[in-house]
Protein backbone atom coordinates (compact mmCIF):
# COMPACT_ATOMS: atom_id res chain seq x y z
CA UNK A 1 0.00 0.00 0.00
CA UNK A 2 1.85 2.86 -1.04
CA UNK A 3 2.28 6.53 1.80
CA UNK A 4 -0.72 8.54 -0.28
CA UNK A 5 -3.53 5.44 -0.20
CA UNK A 6 -2.60 5.16 3.29
CA UNK A 7 -2.83 8.53 4.09
CA UNK A 8 -6.06 9.14 2.32
CA UNK A 9 -7.75 5.57 3.76
CA UNK A 10 -9.06 7.18 6.77
CA UNK A 11 -10.16 10.62 4.38
CA UNK A 12 -13.67 11.67 4.00
CA UNK A 13 -14.30 12.59 0.32
CA UNK A 14 -14.32 16.24 1.99
CA UNK A 15 -10.95 16.02 2.98
CA UNK A 16 -9.44 14.15 0.09
CA UNK A 17 -10.94 16.94 -1.98
CA UNK A 18 -9.58 19.57 0.17
CA UNK A 19 -5.92 17.70 0.11
CA UNK A 20 -5.98 17.28 -3.51
CA UNK A 21 -6.84 20.79 -4.32
CA UNK A 22 -3.93 21.77 -1.59
CA UNK A 23 -1.48 19.64 -3.64
CA UNK A 24 -2.86 21.28 -7.03
CA UNK A 25 -2.57 24.92 -5.29
CA UNK A 26 0.51 24.65 -3.13
CA UNK A 27 2.67 21.56 -4.48
CA UNK A 28 4.76 23.37 -6.99
CA UNK A 29 5.08 26.15 -4.57
CA UNK A 30 6.03 23.50 -1.71
CA UNK A 31 8.84 21.42 -4.08
CA UNK A 32 10.55 24.29 -5.16
CA UNK A 33 11.10 25.42 -1.41
CA UNK A 34 11.88 22.18 -1.04
CA UNK A 35 14.41 22.11 -3.86
CA UNK A 36 16.45 24.67 -2.46
CA UNK A 37 16.59 23.45 0.63
CA UNK A 38 17.24 19.69 -0.17
CA UNK A 39 19.42 19.16 -2.89
CA UNK A 40 18.40 15.52 -4.47
CA UNK A 41 15.57 16.22 -6.84
CA UNK A 42 13.47 12.40 -5.85
CA UNK A 43 14.35 13.11 -2.55
CA UNK A 44 12.60 16.56 -2.51
CA UNK A 45 9.76 15.11 -4.37
CA UNK A 46 9.20 12.91 -1.68
CA UNK A 47 9.34 15.09 1.21
CA UNK A 48 6.73 16.89 -0.58
CA UNK A 49 4.63 13.62 -0.62
CA UNK A 50 5.29 13.13 3.09
CA UNK A 51 4.08 16.65 3.69
CA UNK A 52 0.92 15.77 2.06
CA UNK A 53 0.53 12.27 3.80
CA UNK A 54 1.02 14.45 7.40
CA UNK A 55 -1.12 17.01 6.39
CA UNK A 56 -4.05 14.50 5.07
CA UNK A 57 -3.40 11.99 8.46
CA UNK A 58 -4.07 15.17 10.81
CA UNK A 59 -7.07 16.53 8.46
CA UNK A 60 -8.76 18.01 11.18
CA UNK A 61 -5.37 20.19 12.28
CA UNK A 62 -5.16 21.04 8.03
CA UNK A 63 -8.95 21.81 8.51
CA UNK A 64 -8.46 24.32 11.12
CA UNK A 65 -5.32 25.98 10.21
CA UNK A 66 -5.91 29.38 9.07
CA UNK A 67 -2.94 29.45 6.64
CA UNK A 68 -3.01 26.31 5.26
CA UNK A 69 0.32 26.89 3.02
CA UNK A 70 2.36 27.69 6.58
CA UNK A 71 0.81 24.64 7.76
CA UNK A 72 2.30 22.68 4.93
CA UNK A 73 5.38 24.74 5.29
CA UNK A 74 6.19 24.09 8.45
CA UNK A 75 5.70 20.40 7.84
CA UNK A 76 8.00 20.17 5.18
CA UNK A 77 10.38 22.48 6.60
CA UNK A 78 10.70 19.94 9.67
CA UNK A 79 10.87 17.21 7.13
CA UNK A 80 13.79 18.97 5.08
CA UNK A 81 15.82 19.46 8.77
CA UNK A 82 15.71 16.21 10.23
CA UNK A 83 16.50 14.96 5.99
CA UNK A 84 19.61 17.66 6.39
CA UNK A 85 20.80 16.41 9.15
CA UNK A 86 21.00 13.02 8.43
CA UNK A 87 22.78 14.39 5.08
CA UNK A 88 26.74 14.72 5.23
CA UNK A 89 27.90 17.88 4.02
CA UNK A 90 30.02 16.88 1.27
CA UNK A 91 26.96 14.38 -0.15
CA UNK A 92 24.56 17.46 -0.44
CA UNK A 93 24.39 18.86 -4.74
CA UNK A 94 25.16 21.61 -5.77
CA UNK A 95 21.46 22.16 -7.18
CA UNK A 96 20.56 24.82 -4.98
CA UNK A 97 19.20 27.89 -5.98
CA UNK A 98 18.89 26.37 -9.51
CA UNK A 99 18.52 28.27 -12.93
CA UNK A 100 19.35 27.46 -16.68
CA UNK A 101 21.73 30.10 -17.75
CA UNK A 102 21.01 31.55 -20.89
CA UNK A 103 22.20 29.79 -23.43
CA UNK A 104 20.61 31.60 -26.40
CA UNK A 105 23.27 34.82 -25.20
CA UNK A 106 25.96 32.73 -26.23
CA UNK A 107 28.46 30.47 -25.19
CA UNK A 108 31.14 32.98 -23.60
CA UNK A 109 27.78 34.72 -21.51
CA UNK A 110 26.40 31.45 -20.30
CA UNK A 111 29.70 30.31 -19.12
CA UNK A 112 29.49 33.47 -16.79
CA UNK A 113 26.30 33.10 -15.74
CA UNK A 114 26.59 29.72 -15.07
CA UNK A 115 29.73 30.66 -13.04
CA UNK A 116 27.49 33.29 -11.07
CA UNK A 117 24.92 31.12 -10.21
CA UNK A 118 27.39 28.50 -8.40
CA UNK A 119 28.92 30.94 -6.45
CA UNK A 120 25.66 32.50 -5.62
CA UNK A 121 24.69 28.80 -4.32
CA UNK A 122 27.66 28.29 -2.50
CA UNK A 123 27.55 31.34 -0.81
CA UNK A 124 24.04 30.86 0.13
CA UNK A 125 25.12 27.02 1.42
CA UNK A 126 27.91 28.75 3.32
CA UNK A 127 25.38 31.04 4.97
CA UNK A 128 24.76 29.97 9.20
CA UNK A 129 21.52 28.11 9.18
CA UNK A 130 18.93 30.68 11.01
CA UNK A 131 19.88 33.30 7.67
CA UNK A 132 20.13 30.39 4.63
CA UNK A 133 16.72 29.70 6.30
CA UNK A 134 15.07 32.93 5.79
CA UNK A 135 16.92 33.62 2.18
CA UNK A 136 15.75 29.90 0.88
CA UNK A 137 11.84 30.79 2.45
CA UNK A 138 11.88 34.37 0.59
CA UNK A 139 13.58 33.06 -2.64
CA UNK A 140 11.90 30.09 -3.19
CA UNK A 141 8.79 30.32 -0.75
CA UNK A 142 7.77 33.29 -2.29
CA UNK A 143 6.57 33.73 1.55
CA UNK A 144 6.47 37.52 2.39
CA UNK A 145 8.54 38.26 5.79
CA UNK A 146 5.48 38.69 7.75
CA UNK A 147 4.55 34.58 6.97
CA UNK A 148 8.71 34.34 7.43
CA UNK A 149 8.26 35.36 10.75
CA UNK A 150 5.00 33.22 11.55
CA UNK A 151 6.48 29.92 10.33
CA UNK A 152 9.45 30.55 12.09
CA UNK A 153 7.94 31.53 15.57
CA UNK A 154 9.94 34.50 15.38
CA UNK A 155 9.41 38.26 15.56
CA UNK A 156 8.37 40.23 12.14
CA UNK A 157 11.96 42.34 13.27
CA UNK A 158 14.22 39.55 13.59
CA UNK A 159 13.47 38.20 10.06
CA UNK A 160 13.97 41.22 8.64
CA UNK A 161 17.17 41.74 10.29
CA UNK A 162 18.42 38.46 9.54
CA UNK A 163 17.23 38.87 5.89
CA UNK A 164 19.61 42.07 5.98
CA UNK A 165 22.35 40.15 7.51
CA UNK A 166 21.83 37.64 4.74
CA UNK A 167 22.25 39.96 1.91
CA UNK A 168 25.39 41.79 3.51
CA UNK A 169 27.37 38.50 4.26
CA UNK A 170 26.58 37.12 0.61
CA UNK A 171 27.02 40.52 -0.91
CA UNK A 172 30.60 40.30 1.05
CA UNK A 173 31.15 36.80 -0.36
CA UNK A 174 30.50 37.47 -3.74
CA UNK A 175 32.74 40.24 -3.44
CA UNK A 176 35.72 38.68 -2.32
CA UNK A 177 35.01 35.44 -4.74
CA UNK A 178 34.82 38.22 -7.69
CA UNK A 179 37.99 40.52 -6.44
CA UNK A 180 35.69 43.63 -5.52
Amino acid sequence: MSARTRASAGLTAEDRTLVDALVAELGPRLLAYVRRVYANAQDAEDIVAETFCRAASNAAALRASGRRDLYLLTIARNLCRDGYRRQRPEAIADERLRGEPDRAAGPAAAAEEDERRRALRAAVEALPEHLREIVVLRLSGELRFEDIAELLQIPLGTALSRMHAAVERLREMLGCLHGH
